[in-house]
């Protein structure tokens, strides 16, 4: 007997199948056609300056393909026309992990516009590491320039102050290795409490200090320094012992940034984003530490130094070795080092620091650190609190776990050993954040 097969059951479900299939492919197609569609409307209301009309349609567009890259970068340009830029990161964060040129372009447009060109920076940095063109590295480095030369009118050294006050460089403590700039008490443990005229006769542009070494950087780009020279840190080919009062150039180039050190240790970072080394009693001139190409930010406290590479790689050494760099985090667009230690801020946002302070309720706390409420630039420590630069270039003070507004605006914060500073329009501000005010004069 021979059993017959029904093809019926067997042949339906077939059919159905395949009818399923050209369905979602005749869905998608349209989908797709139907978002080009709002694309190319989108882009013509772009182009007409029409940014409302723009992001209703590019939105419209992405609701039905998100992955259409026109539409995300169309998107973002409007949200820039209407001056949104806080919506930028988000809408092109799917091309920016996908390594899209024009999306980091895009990006880095937004954070300029934020007048965050630390972040700008970072985001110009991974876009010439996908790129290697022309134009693109010449944003980096003009983002580069901005970032280098940073107002920094106090300084703090082993047992001095130097403060740049009306064009003016003034000196406080001892001067026992002539860290002071003049012959008021040289080679004596006399203390100078008050500041007074370091005796420096150019015209200068920021201060610095490592150690016993005092540092000044001109207006036009040169390097001048006082005080102690016995391990060859001054970079002048030899060693000296011997106190000596007065500033001595130490460079004429006109292309430095910014300084830091040990005691006994130089560090020069040149406007090109190379950093220079001299000290430590073997290396008497300037040399170039080739494990770093290139520099964004540099800073030192006591026997620590360390270093901000443009990728957004933080590093730091002890001062009895500075061929010897540890990482401490990634993603840095700034950061500061004082009496508190490293602090530092990301491009996500999150705020580190390798002291800890207790966050304020509203943020986001983790392994790494805690996530502000707000969009924070720069952030700077006493080693009491965290002195914070938020998006709009108000200060805030974050003392024992509450935040305070402060309700005043800075170009810049830093830490300067025992002080958290804010530089700005309205002059130099000197923090110990367990204190409601400022000071505006050190005293030592």
């Amino acid at each position: 007997m021979k059993w017959k097969v029904k093809k019926g059951p067997i042949l339906l479900p077939l059919l159905l199948a395949a009818a399923i299939l050209v369905g979602i492919a005749v869905f998608t197609r349209l989908s797709r056609e139907t978002s080009a569609e709002h694309t190319d409307l989108g882009q013509k209301y772009l182009n007409e300056l029409n940014y409302s009309g723009a992001v209703e349609q590019f939105l419209e567009s992405l609701s039905l393909d998100p992955m259409d890259a026109s539409a995300r970068l169309g998107l973002a340009q409007a949200y820039l026309g209407m001056e949104e830029t806080e919506q930028v990161p988000q809408v092109l964060q799917p091309l920016t992990d996908s390594g899209n040129p024009d999306a980091y372009r895009l990006l880095a447009q937004a954070q300029m516009e934020e007048q965050d060109v630390d972040a700008a920076l970072l985001t110009a940095q991974s876009l010439v590491e996908r790129t290697d063109n022309e134009e693109d590295y010449a944003m980096r480095d003009e983002l580069l320039g901005q970032v280098l030369v940073q107002p920094h009118s106090i300084a703090q050294g082993t047992d001095q102050v130097l403060v740049l006050l009306d064009s003016t460089v003034y000196s406080a403590g001892r001067n026992t290795l002539g860290q002071l700039g003049t012959p008021q008490g040289l080679a004596t443990d006399i203390v100078q409490e008050s500041v007074l005229p370091a005796g420096f006769s150019g015209q200068p542009s920021r201060v610095y200090c490592a150690g016993r070494t005092s540092y000044v950087v001109d207006q036009d780009g040169n390097l001048w320094a006082a005080g102690e020279n016995r391990w060859g840190q001054m970079g002048l080919g030899y060693a000296s012992a011997t106190p000596k009062a007065g500033w001595s150039r130490l460079t004429d180039s006109g292309d430095v940034a910014a300084v830091a050190g040990t005691a006994g240790s130089l560090l020069v970072l040149k406007l090109d984003g190379s950093l220079w080394y001299a000290g430590q009693g073997g290396v008497l001139t300037l040399e170039r530490m080739a494990q770093f190409y290139t520099v964004s930010a540099i800073a030192s406290y006591g026997d620590t130094a360390a270093v901000l590479t443009a990728d957004g790689t933080l590093y730091e050494a002890d001062g009895s070795d500075l061929s010897a760099w540890s990482r401490v985090a990634q993603k840095v667009k700034q950061f500061s080092l004082g009496q508190g230690g490293l602090v530092w801020v990301t491009a996500d946002n999150l705020l580190g620091s390798q002291q800890g302070y207790a966050a304020p309720d509203g943020w986001t706390t983790g392994e790494d650190g805690a996530t502000p409420s707000f969009r924070v630039r720069q952030a700077a420590s006493d080693g009491r609190g965290l002195l914070l630069l938020d998006g709009d270039g108000m200060l805030h003070r974050l003392y024992n776990g509450t935040l305070y507004d402060l309700e005043e605006s800075a170009q810049c914060v830093y830490s300067a050993g025992e002080w958290a500073v804010a530089e700005g329009d309205g002059g130099l501000q000197l923090w110990n954040l367990s204190q409601s005010f400022p000071q505006n004069t050190p005293s030592f």
